[in-house]
């Protein structure tokens, strides 16, 4: 299932995808800034934390914007247990 075109464009939970990336970003950078290590190396580091956040929220927010889409306008799925024969009784 891919992502319908309102849910492509909204903008709120990218915003959110950088700003929780760049907010672990810079506490990687201040955590290794204060621990003294090499400048070229604390950048890496947080150039690579924020790019493995980002990622990973991406994948979670794509996933879970495709299970939660209510712009198709799809009836619901028939579930395939009603309520007789959920206890094992039939009708």
């Amino acid at each position: 299932m891919r992502l319908c075109k309102e849910c492509r464009k909204t903008p709120w939970p990218y915003l959110m995808v950088t700003f929780i990336s760049m907010f672990a970003a810079f506490t990687t950078w201040l955590t290794l800034d204060s621990a003294g290590v090499a400048p070229e190396v604390n950048q890496w580091w947080t150039a690579g934390v924020a790019l493995v956040v980002a990622g990973m929220l991406i994948g979670y927010m794509i996933t879970c914007m495709r299970r939660h889409c209510r712009h198709d306008h799809h009836p619901p799925e028939p579930s395939s247990t009603s309520a007789g024969t959920r206890h094992g009784l039939s009708a």
